[in-house]
């Protein structure tokens, strides 16, 4: 089967360290008094500007109280939104989540990304190379990932086999049985529909049905680069979805006991 090679693509301004300090340095000018000084605690706060819609406000009372008042959490949200507006499409949780974490990337893999080597998604991928997870020394991480690099570079190749390879060097290449998930979703939803022909959930779990044939059958080098920008953003809606499924969950069984 041929093998999908990478696509031309269009330059992302925000995807670089110097973007993101702008930004970074725009919302400080905006809101001074709400913005930490410090990068581990200005950072804790955009994670928890993130987190806002991943519960409703209902829910902010309960449990421990949060870091950050959550009126500043929406004051920062409605000012990065707005920033972020004016020169990118990319949302507070796309910023959050996919471009802040550059400024902790490898100085190699930062260069490689700004040289437009790879691109965002190529560029977490090799940043996950680090020396604890590999179990080596600086330099010896640094030359896997040049060598890493290299190859990708020369097949190539679209970026779904450079996660490949990422997680083979990585020890993770264990993907769930397809299989077994689509039996699941078999039985769940064939429960549902006998129990209740009219009760739509029973579409969730033929979805699942689809996604594990996916799963079985669609190589790793048949996504390319555009369908991962395609898929990526409605799967973080749908974790976000599963999250409060699964913190609902959570609550009734507390409640049961």
């Amino acid at each position: 089967m041929p093998m999908t090679k990478r696509r031309s693509r269009h330059p992302d301004p925000l995807a670089s360290a110097a973007a993101v300090e702008r930004m970074l340095d725009s919302l400080r000018a905006s809101l001074p008094d709400v913005i930490p000084r410090s990068r581990k605690n200005l950072v804790a706060l955009l994670n928890s500007v993130r987190g806002l819609y991943a519960r409703p406000s209902t829910d902010t009372k309960r449990g421990r109280p949060g870091r950050f008042a959550r009126e500043d959490l929406l004051r920062v949200d409605s000012r990065l939104r707005e920033l972020l507006a004016r020169e990118t499409s990319v949302g507070v949780r796309s910023f959050v989540g996919q471009y802040l974490p550059i400024l902790e990337f490898p100085r190699d893999v930062r260069e490689a990304l700004e040289r437009g080597e790879v691109n965002l998604f190529e560029a977490h991928q090799l940043a996950r190379m680090s020396a604890r997870r590999l179990g080596s020394t600086e330099v010896e991480t640094r030359s896997h990932r040049r060598k890493l690099l290299e190859t990708h570079l020369t097949k190539q190749d679209p970026g779904a086999r450079l996660r490949l390879r990422v997680m083979e060097a990585l020890g993770e290449l264990r993907e769930p049985d397809p299989v077994r998930a689509e039996m699941e979703a078999v039985v769940k939803a064939d429960e549902l529909l006998e129990a209740d022909p009219l009760d739509s959930s029973h579409l969730f779990f033929e979805e699942l049905r689809m996604i594990g044939r996916a799963l079985r059958e669609v190589r790793p080098e048949e996504i390319t680069d555009e369908d991962l920008a395609e898929i990526m953003p409605a799967v973080d809606q749908i974790t976000l979805a599963l999250q409060r499924i699964m913190r609902r969950r959570e609550r009734a069984k507390k409640l049961t006991i």
